[in-house]
């Protein structure tokens, strides 16, 4: 039924793209943009055909999306309940680089129906040759009954720049995620982009290196990996709470290697995006767990999480006007 669902929209949003080419000029050919579908791998991944153009529009316009993520995957972590979003997104782009943005991830899967997450994004792309810099800022508010490994950080505020070497282009990303205690990530990455059928499908081989400080896992485990999930079960367990935190959260390091092949096509004024990722961690975290009975006993543990390789991907289309 759920990829029934998923087929039926993507028809339909196909059909209005389809539609929409016949009867207006779109701002792609006014503008003479090529997309660039460089991976973002900010807190989440979403489906953006204009954001990672390499040359900024040249006329301001709003842009409307929707698209489908498989599971929530950061830096190669993941919650044990596999979390698929439907995630909708209005953007307006100013021709002057700025751009604001709204989105709703809504999940839906075996066990909730429910709206996740909501983001306010703001930020700033520009062009120079060969350089492609881009300033973000995020807000974000998680349900609060929320198991991503992300759910207690608030807001971010990221800069992203590459320079295209022609065979190569080398990416830099460097992230300052805030929640009770700040962390910093930085991803590394490579890609090359090909242009085909007179550039309207492109597609980027690409290869990241993700490494970060882990202050927002950390609460995650103290707060949502067991807390959330546990309470139907204390009563009959005799268990009062759990709650687990990493050791060691704000060592900086290399935590996943990330090949993916972005592609985009375009219809008229839509583009049409399918992003698969392979995701590889690396050093799992140490987690120390506290368990405290209803009779007071209080039972402390260790534990090395279990990670593992994970396959994940995003498809989506966004329609501009």
């Amino acid at each position: 039924m759920k990829t029934l669902l998923q087929i039926s929209l993507l028809s339909v949003l196909v059909f209005t793209c389809s539609m929409g080419s016949s009867f207006a000029q779109t701002v792609l050919d006014s503008a003479d943009i090529k997309t660039d579908s460089s991976q973002n791998d900010s807190l989440v991944i979403v489906t953006d055909s204009v954001l990672n153009q390499t040359n900024t529009a040249k006329r301001s316009h709003f842009e409307a999306g929707m698209s489908y993520q498989s599971n929530d995957v950061y830096l190669g972590r993941k919650d044990s309940t596999v979390l698929p979003y439907y995630i909708p997104e209005f953007t307006y782009y100013h021709k002057s680089g700025l751009y604001m943005s709204a989105s709703v991830y809504y999940l839906k899967n075996a066990t909730a129906s429910r709206i996740d997450l909501f983001t306010l994004e703001a930020g700033y792309k520009f062009n120079a040759g060969k350089y492609d810099g881009q300033f973000t800022a995020s807000k974000y508010y998680y349900n609060s009954q929320s198991t991503s490994v992300t759910s207690e950080i608030s807001a971010s505020i990221a800069y992203q720049n590459s320079f295209d070497l022609g065979f190569i282009k080398p990416i830099f990303e460097a992230t300052l995620n805030i929640g009770s205690k700040l962390d910093f990530a930085a991803l590394f990455g490579i890609e090359h982009t090909f242009y085909l059928f007179e550039d309207k499908l492109d597609l980027t081989p690409a290869f990241d290196i993700n490494a970060s400080t882990q202050n927002y896992y950390s609460d995650y485990y103290k707060k949502r990996r067991y807390t959330i999930k546990s309470k139907k079960q204390q009563t009959q367990s005799g268990i009062e709470s759990i709650s687990g935190t990493v050791i060691g959260a704000s060592t900086f390091k290399i935590l996943d290697f990330e090949p993916g092949l972005p592609i985009n096509y375009r219809i008229g004024k839509c583009t049409i995006n399918f992003s698969p990722t392979y995701s590889i961690p690396i050093h799992p975290a140490t987690v120390a767990i506290q368990t405290v009975k209803q009779n007071g006993t209080v039972i402390d543990r260790t534990k090395t999480e279990n990670i593992e390789n994970t396959f994940y991907w995003t498809v989506g289309l966004s329609f501009l006007f």
